[in-house]
């Protein structure tokens, strides 16, 4: 019993022993992968470190080679375009001297022409200062005509006018005397006729007041009587009373009578007075037509004095447009042989430089007709498309028009095209300055060819990205410049 408890106690002591083995294994070899890590980490940083400067290296070694392309590329460019300003300098320089034979050309025109102008100029003013001598000396004779004639015609309304003058004034003298007699004449028939009527008048009155006074006593003493007979009877009252009455009557009659009389006789004066009245005006009215007949006279002569001041202000005024006019139009006749000198010397020059086939065939033929017919137009239709008449004389211009404009729209975008062919030459001219030279301004920018102790201003591309970069050759861009030369 006691043995087989002994081999127990190994048995257990053998599988602790063996476990601490395999922990320790375990442990040495996670610390062998550790240092195997940290040296592949080790390796990795220097290998990453050489393959960075590698590519530096290689970058260095690229823009070396490249810029050494560029340069000889470049410079091949800047010998074609030497070639090709020199081709044109030449060119500009026999265009000058053509330019400064035609200047001359133009300038021996000038002289003769000028010196024809001049000759025709002083004709020309020969003849306005002939026309205006006659024109001056027979303005002198129809003036002096005219003085003439208009002092005769004065002399003769003055003497009608102070013969006409003292005749009004005799009118008017004699006229006065009579009105003065015929007034004195009146006055006094007047005046005898006023006291014939109030004499008569109070002869009148002074019979029908001592009537009256009379009739008056005998009413009194019938009143008396009648009242004493008062009282014997109502009859014998009553008939004096009627007869009292009549008699009242007859007196109111008598009256009435008198009173028509005085009026009567105020009328006669009224009358008298009106006549009178009518009279003087008369007498006024005459008078004041004889005035205005004076002033009539008067206001005529005044009227053919100032007719004959406007007649002379208006040969005046005539004289003075005359003169004016002619010199505008010897102004406006200098400006058109001007004009017409200036279109000549244009058409001499415009001469010099047309083509020998615009000399043979200035003019293009027409070809618009010719496509009507193609297109099978009978001739009535093609009459519609026809200018009328009053265009047939700028036709021939037109045409010279219309071709001139196109060729200036047709040099307008050569001038265009060789403009673009030169702002594209300058960007590479610029690009080459850029690359063969240092400054501020190459340097600020950013040029991958500017590497300062192995650094550059621009962004480089990683070595293991992908992106696909186009790189353009040189002979690419050579044969490019052989094409457009």
């Amino acid at each position: 019993m006691p043995p087989k408890k002994g081999k127990k106690g190994k048995k257990g002591g053998d599988k602790s022993s063996k476990g601490e083995y395999q922990l320790k294994d375990e442990e040495s070899r996670r610390r062998y992968l550790q240092d195997i890590k940290d040296k592949a980490k080790e390796k990795q940083g220097l290998e990453e470190k050489n393959a960075h400067l590698n590519n530096l290296k290689i970058q260095n070694r690229w823009r070396e080679i490249m810029k050494a392309a560029k340069a000889r590329d470049l410079a091949q460019q800047i010998e074609a375009l030497k070639q090709i300003h020199e081709r044109h300098l030449d060119r500009k320089n026999a265009s000058i001297e053509t330019l400064a034979k035609d200047v001359a050309d133009a300038e021996d025109q000038f002289a003769t022409a000028l010196q024809a102008h001049c000759i025709n100029v002083d004709t020309l003013i020969e003849l306005q200062s002939a026309r205006l001598q006659t024109l001056q000396s027979q303005f002198e004779t129809d003036l002096g005509v005219l003085e003439t004639e208009f002092d005769a015609e004065r002399m003769k309304l003055q003497t009608g006018h102070v013969k006409e003058k003292a005749d009004i004034l005799g009118i008017m003298t004699r006229m006065e005397q009579e009105f003065q007699d015929t007034e004195a004449d009146a006055k006094h028939e007047y005046s005898s006729m006023r006291d014939d009527v109030k004499n008569k008048n109070l002869e009148e009155k002074h019979a029908l007041r001592i009537q009256l006074e009379g009739t008056v006593e005998d009413l009194w003493r019938q009143f008396q009587a009648a009242l004493n007979q008062y009282n014997t009877s109502t009859e014998e009252r009553k008939k004096q009373f009627e007869d009292l009455k009549q008699k009242d009557q007859k007196n109111a009659k008598e009256i009435e009578q008198q009173m028509r009389k005085l009026v009567k006789l105020q009328e006669t004066i009224v009358h008298l007075k009106m006549k009178l009245t009518n009279n003087s005006k008369e007498y006024e009215e005459r008078n004041r037509a004889l005035r205005e007949e004076k002033e009539a006279i008067q206001s005529h002569f005044q009227s053919l004095k100032r007719k004959m001041n406007s007649f002379r202000e208006e040969e005046r005024r005539k004289l003075t447009e005359l003169t004016i006019v002619s010199n505008r139009v010897i102004k406006d006749l200098e400006s058109k042989i001007e004009r017409a000198e200036k279109i000549i010397r244009l058409a001499e020059m415009n001469r010099k430089l047309e083509t020998e086939e615009e000399k043979v065939q200035p003019f293009y033929r027409e070809t618009w007709k010719e496509g009507v017919q193609l297109q099978g137009i009978d001739e009535e239709s093609t009459t519609a498309h026809q200018f009328p008449k009053e265009f047939a004389a700028m036709e021939q211009f037109h045409k010279r028009y219309n071709k001139v404009s196109l060729d200036r729209l047709a040099l307008e975008k050569q001038r265009g095209q060789l403009q673009e062919e030169n702002e594209h030459l300058r960007n590479i001219l610029k690009q080459y300055l850029d690359g063969i030279s240092v400054n501020e301004t190459v340097l600020d920018h950013a040029n991958p060819l500017v590497v300062v102790n192995g650094r550059t201003n621009a962004a480089l591309s990683h070595p293991h990205s992908h992106l696909n970069i186009t790189y353009v050759e040189a002979a690419h861009q050579r044969q490019r410049l052989a094409c457009i030369e």
